[in-house]
Order: C-alpha cells, then sequence, then structure tokens
C-alpha cells in the first residue's frame, strides 16, 4: 500500500456526532489515511471498526492491545511514523529532509513542494483541497502556487471552530456561516470537482 499524500488530522471534539460526521466525509472525499490526537484516543478501537481497508489509522499515542491493520501505525510528538509493517517514515524538520511534513509546515505548502515532499499531515476539513494542490503540483507548478495564494491565508487564519463548522457547511450548504467558512468553501468547491481525481 502507497504511504499517503495527505494525512488528515481528525478535529477533538466532544461530539459523537462531529467524530461520525469527520468520518462520513473522509471517505467521501476519499481520505487516504487519518491521524488521530490524543484526545481522541478512546475512540480508536470504534473508528478502525468503521474504517475501510483502503484508509490508514495512525495513532498519535499508542494503545497496547488495539489491533492495528499492517499500513497503521503511531507517531508521537515530533519522532516519526512507525507503520505496523515496520516501515518508518521520518518526519521533515525543513524543506528537503525528512519524508512527512508536519501540519504547521501546512501554511508554506509551496516551499515543500519545491524541495520534493509529498507527504503532508493536514486538517481534515481542509483536506479536499490540500489533495487537490498536490495533486496539481506535478502537472501545472504555477496554477498550485495561484491556489495557494487563497489557500495559504485561510490556514493562517484556521480555528478549530470554524474548521468543524466546515463540516456542517457541507452538509447544510443553504446554512447561514462564517465568511471564513464561505471562502474555505468557495476555493473547495473551485478545485474538488476539477482536481482531485488527478
Amino acid at each position: 500500500m502507497a504511504f499517503p499524500g495527505i494525512i488528515s488530522r481528525l478535529h477533538p471534539s466532544t461530539t459523537p456526532q462531529d467524530l461520525a460526521l469527520q468520518l462520513q466525509q473522509g471517505q467521501h472525499y476519499r481520505a487516504e489515511a487519518l491521524l488521530l490526537p490524543a484526545t481522541m484516543a478512546g475512540h480508536a478501537a470504534e473508528i478502525l471498526q468503521t474504517l475501510p481497508e483502503r484508509i490508514s489509522l495512525y495513532l498519535t499515542q499508542s494503545e497496547p492491545g488495539l489491533p492495528l491493520r499492517a499500513h497503521d501505525g503511531v507517531m508521537t510528538g515530533e519522532g516519526p511514523l512507525m507503520l505496523q509493517d515496520g516501515r518508518t517514515m521520518p518526519q521533515a524538520s525543513e524543506p528537503g529532509q525528512g519524508v512527512l511534513v508536519p501540519e504547521a509546515g501546512l501554511r508554506e505548502m509551496a516551499l515543500w513542494l519545491e524541495a520534493g515532499h509529498r507527504h503532508f499531515v493536514c486538517p481534515a476539513a481542509v483536506q479536499p483541497v490540500a489533495r487537490a494542490i498536490l495533486n496539481i503540483w506535478p502537472l501545472d507548478p504555477y496554477l498550485a502556487k495561484h491556489f495557494l495564494l487563497s489557500f495559504t491565508p485561510l490556514l493562517d487564519t484556521a480555528t478549530e471552530p470554524a474548521l468543524l463548522a466546515v463540516l456542517s457547511a457541507r452538509l447544510e450548504p443553504a446554512t447561514p456561516c462564517s465568511d471564513w467558512v464561505e471562502a474555505y468553501m468557495k476555493l473547495e468547491k473551485r478545485l474538488h470537482r476539477t482536481y482531485l481525481d488527478h
């Protein structure tokens, strides 16, 4: 199984509906892997039961006794991602070094892409846009940079409540939402239909 280009970091929430919505939308938008924050570690077993074989689950803390699949793994702190099949994916500390770009690096996605990186941790709510930009890059870096001009400022001002609001906005497009969610949804609509499958 190929190592995922985008690892979708799930959004911590105390509402079971939010987790269900994230998992449902992750499958709809063809998430490759999910990263489970430590605060949601108690949901690891239930997520594994509902996760299709094609989506990997990465934990941020080890869960003894949890029957992880070969392509699942554990990534603690700034250490490497250790997969169950024995592979190790080091996290990058600067462009050109390591394999996996941490979530903080997403705000400078163009620099990392120019340095040859193709694996990013990304908030789950904005995974469709990040995936589309990753797909565009090898075909047309200038077009990818054009879309990053809209995406990067959104990442700079993103909050967890705004990211969670994206999940609801996808379900109920007619419901009024914040300017941030509206701007993100407009960008996602432009990118998702055309470029997600490249």
